[in-house]
């Protein structure tokens, strides 16, 4: 596989994981997930975006909160 493939194979997995987070949710591992995705990609203005959609989604709960500030902090996104 080359490079090119294996970029598009991953941009397509993470596409699939934002639309499914945006249509049924998911636990906050997932979001976690998306948000340091996103920014290893070099997409810092969406994993924002989904870091800050993240923490209204789970407002009350810290344990959740938790885990989406340290995925936010990882990425660079987080305050």
């Amino acid at each position: 596989m080359t490079n090119e493939e294996r970029m598009e194979m991953i941009g397509g997995m993470v596409e699939g994981l934002s639309n499914r987070l945006a249509t049924e949710g998911g636990p906050p591992q997932d979001w976690a997930r998306l948000i340091t995705s996103l920014a290893v990609m070099g997409n810092p203005d969406q994993a924002l975006a989904i870091f800050n959609n993240a923490i209204e989604v789970f407002e009350g709960n810290p344990g959740a909160l938790d885990v989406i500030r340290a995925a936010g902090s990882q990425a660079g996104v987080a305050e």
